[in-house]
């Protein structure tokens, strides 16, 4: 009797990009999270879910690109674009602030949010790939939200420095009496600015005419 042909083995790359990617996510915001940037590999990360390095870095080109995606999941752009496009025009500014800051204050999201702002802000390929994240996916989804027009994301940005900067001071480095205020109490009165530079008048904003319609 003959023997069964033998059957073909499947190549580690297609056998681990096949159910890996979704998992590797996951695993890497947990690292990043807890350890920081600098002192997290891929070799951490792919150990964590059963698969080789190498297949990490096949599926996300780099480990900078891989904390870009990994934010993601802390960080989700179609949270807020959901709020610009549901919030009442004359409440859009303190709805926005509002749900950023529960991001912030969120057990499970804020810590892990605070460790990648750290993270870019004390290494190189860490800062490009947080800023690459704002521009591409939350900038990007905001201005769509807003109209898509010439001004939008340069008003998404203005807004924006309101936002991450008072979350620095308020949730990273916690002074007082910013940090000691409730939410709620954050949200109304940052909101306010940030509804200015998202429904504010061109002149009054001051916006150059290189980014009017």
């Amino acid at each position: 009797m003959a023997a069964p042909a033998e059957k073909p083995r499947r190549r580690g790359r297609r056998q681990g990009a096949s159910v890996s990617r979704e998992q590797v996510l996951p695993a890497a915001k947990r690292r990043f999270a807890e350890q920081g940037y600098t002192a997290t590999t891929l070799r951490q990360i792919a150990a964590d879910v059963g698969v080789d390095a190498a297949m990490v870095l096949y599926l996300f080109g780099s480990k900078a690109e891989l904390f870009r995606e990994s934010m993601r999941l802390i960080l989700d752009p179609q949270r807020l674009v959901a709020v610009i496009a549901e919030a009442p025009r004359a409440e859009l500014g303190v709805r926005v602030a509002r749900t950023y800051f529960e991001i912030w204050e969120d057990p499970e999201s804020g810590p892990s949010l605070a460790a990648m702002l750290a993270s870019a802000t004390s290494n190189d390929d860490a800062h490009q790939a947080f800023r690459e994240f704002m521009r591409d996916y939350v900038l990007t989804a905001a201005a769509g939200a807003l109209g898509g027009g010439p001004d939008t994301r340069l008003r998404a940005m203005l807004a924006a420095t309101n936002l991450v900067g008072t979350a620095m001071l308020r949730y990273v480095m916690a002074i007082g009496p910013l940090a000691e205020v409730s939410l709620a109490e954050a949200a109304d009165m940052i909101g306010p600015s940030v509804q200015r530079y998202l429904t504010g008048d061109l002149d009054e904003l001051n916006i150059p005419a290189r980014f009017r319609g």
